[in-house]
């Protein structure tokens, strides 16, 4: 069984949205080395930016409560690596035991990695945080596609929503999904694009989750904003969307946000580069089966 993709955890301002919970060194100091800890040995992927965008992906390697500092590690490129670090406040977002839970980073630091055993390019060093921000179980799963935020080797792994146009297949636009929920999604509009207008109804708009998984619905549009500098952030939300596929979708998002056991994470990478060595020698992949 193929595993799903990676996601990461959407990055919110924790100090304004509603939902969330935090705690201090001062009430529960002990939460903070137990969160920490727990990230650090499970390997769980944290998501590193601003509020609202896409940032990088990163790892914990060294959770130090004596010196009051932690140490990352990430795989992404310089340029996007400083870009994140520039956020003010830096937001470490991941997922844990059904909760999201984030922290902010003081006084981080990157340099380049040594390229060890979890193949880092960049090892980034930041204070003890201060505060650690928990969500409540009630609030519903929302994550960021990773492959909108780590664009490896060129692949496409996290899902994508493709617009239909008379059902035309050739006029297809498949768009990368940036976060998805049971009740919506927001994506990316490339350059050249022009933005739907907000209200209007997008019917019959296909969510590939993966290469396994298909979820057709209506989507409305709730808002649309500038991406740099012509591309756009689009906000939509599920229309007359069926039973079944709700189902489906309520699967899959659990079924992401589960950890990867150790190994797997390793195996999912070699079968992406075995799947781009077929697709370069012209093998694909057959049509799949939409959940209407």
């Amino acid at each position: 069984m193929t595993a799903p993709p990676l996601l990461l955890a959407e990055i919110e301002d924790a100090f304004t949205a509603p939902g969330w919970r935090v705690s201090r060194p001062d009430d529960e100091g002990a939460l903070h080395a137990e969160v920490l800890r727990e990230l650090c040995d499970r390997g769980l992927p944290l998501h590193l930016g601003a509020a609202g965008t896409r940032g990088i992906a990163a790892t914990l390697l060294l959770v130090d409560g004596l010196q009051e500092q932690i140490v990352l590690a990430s795989r992404e490129d310089g340029i996007a690596v400083a870009r994140a670090l520039q956020a003010r406040p830096l937001w470490a977002a991941a997922l844990l035991q059904g909760l999201r839970v984030q922290f902010a980073l003081a006084a981080a630091t990157a340099r380049e990695g040594s390229g060890g055993a979890r193949h880092e390019r960049f090892v980034i060093q930041a204070r003890w945080p201060r505060e650690i921000h928990r969500t409540s179980r009630r609030r519903e799963a929302r994550v960021a596609a990773a492959g909108a935020v780590l664009g490896m080797g060129g692949e496409r792994r996290g899902p994508v929503l493709r617009l239909m146009h008379g059902n035309l297949l050739a006029s297809t636009r498949n768009l990368a999904v940036l976060d998805l929920s049971e009740h919506g999604c927001a994506v990316t509009l490339p350059a050249g694009m022009v933005p739907p207008a907000v209200g209007s109804v997008l019917e019959q708009v296909e969510l590939e989750l993966d290469e396994a998984h298909i979820v057709v619905a209506d989507a409305a549009v709730l808002h649309v904003a500038a991406l740099g500098r012509s591309a756009h952030r689009m906000g939509c939300r599920w229309q007359a969307l069926p039973a079944a596929g709700r189902r489906v979708l309520r699967r899959w998002l659990a079924e992401a946000a589960r950890p990867l056991p150790v190994g797997e994470a390793s195996e999912a990478a070699q079968g992406g580069a075995k799947r781009r060595k077929a697709a370069q020698g012209g093998a694909r992949p057959g049509r799949r089966e939409a959940v209407p």
